[in-house]
């Protein structure tokens, strides 16, 4: 078998209309008949009958002219359309031209390619990015200190407690913490300071009682003898009593308490007021059909536990290559997939910030490679998002800038490819999205309990904040003028990645703000992605199983 010496127009083509020749002989037509189906002026007749097999196109004539006694083949998945496209470019020939006769299994090609055109056509919602809030591009670090993002987001919150104030308590006077007056009940607005006793530190290590600190923290690092302290620019005070449990409070939380100081000068607290869930748009009714979004996180790519095999099922599902037409109709509904976080994973060994061994650079690059090449699949079949996470080569400290383009050359090249912030806020048929790559919600898990994780999400949105612990134990950068992670509008869809198991539920506030919180396990361990229907806001997994049970 080999290639017609004119292959510029088949390299066009589908990779099923590749036309090769054939030595094999076959039942010979006349030269008179080749003539009458050529377009006037004929071409020259070859000295030598000309043989087609049977059941594919009669094609490409004006080539297998020049080859005597050979004979001109489509392949086994060559239909009738595949022919007539490739006859327009020599003339028009009419249906005539094809007698049964002459092609044998012409109809039964004619009905595959009715049958294979039968396709689905991916549905597409209207996207709009708002991470105009996290990208830094003015910024610059001119010696500034952390003070002055507090200090923002204590402006900020206290302005907001103050107009929730007189539907709550509206008889009691507001009061700075320089300005309590002991046994008299009255209102403060502060941010909480969490004493804990378990608290990494680096001067530990320094400490000349670090023989008393033990060496192997746990994962959570609450104590029962932890206590809370509020502060405002005028001072600090403890608080007591009984409302207030230290393990459901964190560093970073601006509050409202009703309470009165005591006689050991500690602020004795009896009610406490939350911002609260952020209003809420309504939910737009014109996205009422089913649209689905895929999220997908921790694919750690490059890892032990990698398994390529599992993420290929994914995007070939995704994409509408596997499964029935009943599955790929279903395909053909999603709409958009959010990568969130955490893709490679980088050899720790090679991060030391020595120069790197030309042995060791393919180690570093691979991964990255492997995943632009995934990616490539998926931005062509679909609009992609992708956030960076804790470990991938993007900056650490919070909000986490794009993944740089030239890392994907492949992706790239798509303009459904989008590397996006982290945190991550954007818009689908009027639908508000926010998440992040996780690194909120673990942090809390450290320094604050919970029953489960969705909880913790629940309360970042009541406290209007979407990392609390920042910058106290969460790295971000030390803005001075604003706080880019204030949640001031509540989204329809909340979600967070790189989670051990998939958590969801659907929260309503007071005002009936509706959320869906989302939590996203880790593809790399769990094999499972979750979607979502922008009909109804729910959700289900996709899961991709390549363990053999025997």
């Amino acid at each position: 078998m080999f290639r017609l010496p004119n292959t510029a127009l088949a390299n066009q083509r589908s990779p099923r209309a590749t036309f090769v020749l054939s030595s094999v002989p076959h039942k010979p037509y006349q030269p008179s008949l080749v003539s009458s189906l050529l377009p006037s002026p004929p071409l020259p007749v070859p000295p030598s009958p000309i043989s087609v097999l049977p059941g594919s196109g009669f094609c490409r004539l004006q080539e297998a002219a020049s080859f005597p006694r050979r004979s001109v083949s489509l392949g086994p998945c060559t239909s009738f359309g595949y022919l007539k496209e490739e006859l327009g470019y020599i003339a028009s020939f009419p249906n005539s031209c094809f007698p049964s006769s002459l092609f044998p299994t012409m109809g039964a090609d004619v009905e595959m390619n009715e049958a294979s055109s039968k396709l689905f056509e991916r549905k597409q919602a209207i996207y709009n990015n708002l991470d105009e809030r996290f990208e830094m591009h003015k910024e610059k670090y001119k010696g500034q200190q952390y003070s002055h993002i507090y200090f923002t987001r204590l402006h900020h919150m206290r302005n907001l407690l103050y107009s929730l104030v007189p539907n709550w308590k509206p008889n009691l006077p507001v009061k700075t913490i320089l300005g309590l007056e002991e046994g008299k009940e009255c209102i403060i607005v502060g941010t909480i300071y969490k004493h804990m006793k378990l608290k990494p530190s680096i001067l530990d290590e320094y400490s000349k009682e670090r023989s008393k600190v033990p060496l192997v923290k746990p994962h959570n690092f609450v104590h029962p003898d932890d206590h809370l302290i509020l502060e405002d620019e005028s001072g600090r005070v403890t608080l007591s009593g009984s409302l207030l449990d230290p393990s459901a409070f964190v560093t970073g939380i601006v509050v409202a308490l009703h309470g009165k100081e005591t006689s050991e000068g500690d602020f004795f607290v009896e009610d406490m007021l939350e911002a609260g869930i952020p209003p809420q748009t309504e939910l737009p009714l014109s996205s009422r059909e089913d649209k689905y979004v895929v999220f997908v996180s921790g694919l750690s790519i490059g890892s032990s536990i990698f398994n390529p095999l599992q993420f290929q099922l994914l995007v070939d599902h995704i994409t509408g290559h596997l499964g029935d037409r009943n599955e790929q109709s279903i395909a053909s509904q999603i709409v958009h997939l959010v990568v969130a976080g955490n893709s490679v994973q980088i050899p720790q060994g090679l991060l030391s910030g020595h120069t790197i061994a030309p042995r060791d650079q393919s180690a570093l690059t691979e991964p990255i490679k492997e995943l632009d090449i995934l990616l490539n699949q998926l931005a062509a079949a679909m609009p992609v998002d992708i956030m960076p996470g804790p470990n991938d080569p993007a900056n650490f400290a919070l909000p986490q800038q794009p993944l740089n383009r030239c890392l994907f050359p492949g992706a790239s090249a798509y303009n459904t490819f989008l590397s996006c912030t982290n945190p991550h806020q954007f818009e689908l048929d009027d639908i508000l999205f926010l998440g992040t790559s996780g690194q909120n919600i673990d942090d809390l898990y450290k320094y604050s309990e919970a029953k489960n994780r969705l909880e913790f999400l629940e309360r970042t949105l009541k406290w209007r904040h979407l990392v609390p612990t920042a910058p106290n134990t969460v790295g971000c950068y030390p803005f001075t003028d604003t706080d880019p992670f204030l949640i001031e509008s509540c989204p329809h869809v909340y979600f967070i990645g790189n989670q051990d198991k998939y958590e969801t539920t659907l929260v309503q506030g007071p005002e009936k703000q509706l959320v869906r919180l989302i939590c996203i396990p880790k593809f790399c361990q769990t094999g499972i992605a979750v979607v979502l229907n922008l009909r109804n806001l729910e959700c289900h997994t996709l899961s991709f199983p390549t363990t053999l049970d025997l």
